[in-house]
C-alpha cells in the first residue's frame, strides 16, 4: 500500500448516473485534513485511485462502499486492481445533513447486481 498525496478528488458533482469506475490502486489509509475525532485526532480516510471517464484522480470510500465493494470482491484490496464499479448519485443523511453520495455496484465478482 502507498500513500495518495493528490487532490484530485472524484466528487460526486462529477458523476453520471452510470458512469464505470476502474480501481487503479489498493488503496491508503490517509489522515483527513478536514475531519477529526472528539480528542482531534485526524480521521482516517481510505483513499483509492481510480479511472474515471479516462482521467485518473483520487475516490475517498465510505464505509457502506466499503462493505459493498468486500462483498463483492474480497477483503484484500490489492486484488481490486482492474476491477470495475458503476456509479450512481443519491440523496444521503450523512451526520444529520442530507448530502448528494456517490453509491457503487460492482460489475463481476460475488454477490453483484451488474455484470461485465
Amino acid at each position: 500500500m502507498k500513500l495518495v498525496t493528490a487532490k484530485n478528488y472524484l466528487k460526486s458533482e462529477n458523476v453520471k448516473q452510470g458512469d464505470i469506475i476502474t480501481f487503479l490502486d489498493e488503496g491508503a489509509l490517509v489522515a483527513s485534513a478536514k475531519y477529526t475525532y472528539e480528542d482531534g485526532t485526524p480521521r482516517k480516510d481510505f483513499i483509492l485511485k481510480v479511472k474515471h471517464n479516462d482521467q485518473e484522480c483520487d475516490m475517498r470510500l465510505n464505509a457502506t462502499n466499503k462493505k459493498v465493494l468486500i462483498k463483492a470482491f474480497g477483503d484484500e484490496t490489492a486484488t481490486w486492481i482492474g476491477k470495475t464499479a458503476r456509479l450512481v448519485t443519491a440523496d444521503i443523511m450523512v451526520n444529520g445533513k442530507i448530502m448528494k453520495t456517490i453509491v457503487m455496484n460492482p460489475i463481476g465478482g460475488a454477490n453483484t447486481q451488474y455484470e461485465a
